[in-house]
């Protein structure tokens, strides 16, 4: 088994920044392991997409969601992620 990973401090800084990001703009985002998520329950508009895009996220069709890895990139899985890491919404819409 291989071992597992320790988070960097330049990933934890990552993180923080994220959730900082993802409260100003008041976006549904949930942190999984290292990972920033951002949901909709509709397609976003333009410039939200824009805005997800510049910050670094990409979209995810295969988990209808938007997907930062904070620095610690990994090949996709057909495992689902929040079965596997711990998780915790960071924000929510207002």
């Amino acid at each position: 088994m291989a071992a597992k990973k320790e988070i960097t401090e330049e990933v934890k800084a990552k993180i923080a920044e994220l959730i900082e990001f993802c409260k100003k703009n008041q976006f549904i985002a949930e942190l999984v392991g290292c990972w920033v998520w951002v949901s909709f329950d509709e397609k976003p508009d333009e410039d939200t997409r824009k805005t997800l895009k510049a910050a670094g996220f990409r979209w995810v069709r295969k988990r209808s969601k938007w997907a930062h890895n904070c620095g610690r990139p990994c090949r996709s899985s057909k495992s689902n992620p929040w079965d596997k890491y711990e998780h915790q919404y960071i924000s929510q819409a207002s």
